[in-house]
């Protein structure tokens, strides 16, 4: 009789604790409330009949853990935090095994994704467990999809690489109606120079990068020769193609940071001996343009489709206005002068009188400092440099298990795996039965305090009543040893 009470006070005071602890937790990130299930306490003896049994009271069975799905908290403005939309845990170890030779340390799994860095650069919670992510390659997908295979995640504090521009492109359409730079005394451009554009009929630049992401700034000049009559088939041009009637002629000249640069396989294009600051007989690899009276460009054999810049030439920077630099002289000393740019470049005359630009590519792009780090939904980690450039750091693990109330608790809303839980199992974010991740999100415990506090006096009345029966019984026994 009083063992009866005794067991109800004991479960009871569980009620009550669990209870507590929800409560006490329900602004704990990513926590999981408990519930406190009971069992009665029944003994038979060849002495006893089930119809006339009272029972022996009650036994705490266990005390489950409840993976509801918690709220989201909404953008924290913090690019680190994570919460997952659906089933899985995050994976931490102990230790930093970002390395080969490095310890895996004692993996724990968590929903809490409010995630910071240390002073080393690694994602950590605010306990200090390291966050675990798979590598990948450029797009994002993982090679090796095991839980052993994690390593600690490190937010790259160098900068981002640069990368030398070896593939260009730009568009131009050259104003049919310009006026011709060419004279009587001279084939080609006359008395160029490229501080005064008077001599010259349009220029566009853009910019190209060298082997240390330096910016050089890339400039054509554009010069219209002449428009062929049906009196002047020039043979300098090409003798065994004169110009046909009606047909215009361009040539363009480039120059990177102020010198001359060589058109691989260019034609020879001479400048007059009238030429203010370019010395007499001084000739450029350039290319010349034929435009037909279509407007559009005419294969004469004497224009690439695809131009190209090397380093061909001489060791030693010429003089000022004497033949032109090799790329990597005109870029100057300390980069790569191997260096080789292609650039696709696309011509039009049409009858406007404008000159336009279009169509600017570039492979190549600058050194860039480290800016943002974002996780989409997938779990990609990104990068994002001040270059403009981004890098995939690695993708955030995820596991799941077979039964996750078979997984032990460890405090700090952690939990390890177990015989009951089963092994953990490898998944990727938002793919098949894991959840995707919210970045800047956080996910709230799954505590209803409203129907937390209903069970919190349930749990005291329940109590009460158990210690009233004990009371009751103690009376009673009084009275029975006070009978005379």
């Amino acid at each position: 009789m009083f063992n009866t009470s005794i067991t109800g006070i004991n479960g009871s005071q569980k009620y009550l604790d669990t209870t507590s602890n929800n409560i006490a937790n329900a602004n704990s990130y990513g926590f999981k409330k408990s519930r406190a299930e009971f069992a009665d306490l029944y003994t038979n003896s060849v002495f006893t009949s089930s119809k006339t049994a009272t029972g022996m009271g009650t036994n705490t069975t266990t005390v489950a853990q409840q993976f509801v799905q918690g709220s989201l908290s909404g953008d924290t403005g913090n690019n680190l935090d994570m919460a997952i939309s659906g089933n899985g845990f995050f994976v931490l170890a102990n230790e930093p095994n970002d390395t080969a030779t490095a310890n895996n340390g004692d993996r724990t799994y968590t929903r809490n994704g409010a995630f910071e860095l240390n002073p080393n650069g690694y994602v950590v919670t605010a306990m200090g467990d390291y966050l675990q992510g798979y590598p990948v390659n450029e797009d994002g997908d993982v090679a090796n999809l095991d839980i052993t295979s994690t390593k600690a995640i490190r937010i790259p504090s160098d900068t981002g690489a640069p990368r030398a521009s070896s593939k260009i492109g730009i568009t131009f359409n050259l104003p049919a109606g310009a006026d011709s730079k060419a004279t009587d005394a001279a084939f080609g451009y006359q008395n160029f120079d490229h501080t005064d554009s008077s001599t010259y009929t349009n220029a566009s630049s853009q910019t190209i990068y060298d082997s240390l992401g330096g910016a050089h700034t890339l400039t054509y000049y554009f010069i219209k020769d002449h428009t062929n009559d049906g009196t002047d088939n020039n043979p300098d041009f090409d003798p065994q193609n004169p110009v046909k009637d009606g047909h215009t002629i361009w040539n363009v000249i480039t120059y990177v940071d102020g010198n001359p640069v060589d058109v691989a396989g260019g034609v020879d294009l001479k400048v007059d001996a009238n030429s203010p600051s370019v010395d007499a007989n001084t000739t450029f690899k350039g290319i010349q343009l034929e435009f037909g009276t279509d407007g559009k460009l005419v294969n004469n054999g004497q224009t690439p489709g695809v131009i190209t810049f090397t380093n061909a030439g001489g060791a030693n920077p010429p003089a000022q206005g004497r033949d032109a630099y090799t790329l990597a002289q005109a870029m100057g000393g300390g980069v790569d002068d191997s260096q080789s740019i292609v650039a696709d470049l696309n011509y039009t005359q049409y009858g406007s009188s404008k000159f336009s630009v279009g169509g600017i590519t570039n492979d190549g792009y600058s050194t860039g400092v480290l800016e943002n780090v974002q996780v989409n939904e997938d779990g990609v980690m990104i990068a994002s440099y001040t270059n403009g450039r981004t890098s995939k750091i690695c993708k955030v693990a995820m596991a799941n298990f077979t039964n996750p109330q078979g997984l032990i608790k460890v405090g700090d809303t952690q939990w390890k795996e177990s015989v009951n839980s089963g092994e953990a199992q490898a998944c990727e974010a938002n793919s098949g039965m894991a959840g995707s991740i919210k970045g800047a999100n956080l996910e709230l415990s799954n505590v209803e305090l409203a129907s937390e506090l209903v069970d919190l006096i349930i749990a005291q009345r329940t109590y009460q009543a158990n210690a009233q029966a004990l009371q009751t019984q103690n009376t009673a026994m009084d009275s029975i040893m006070n009978i005379r």
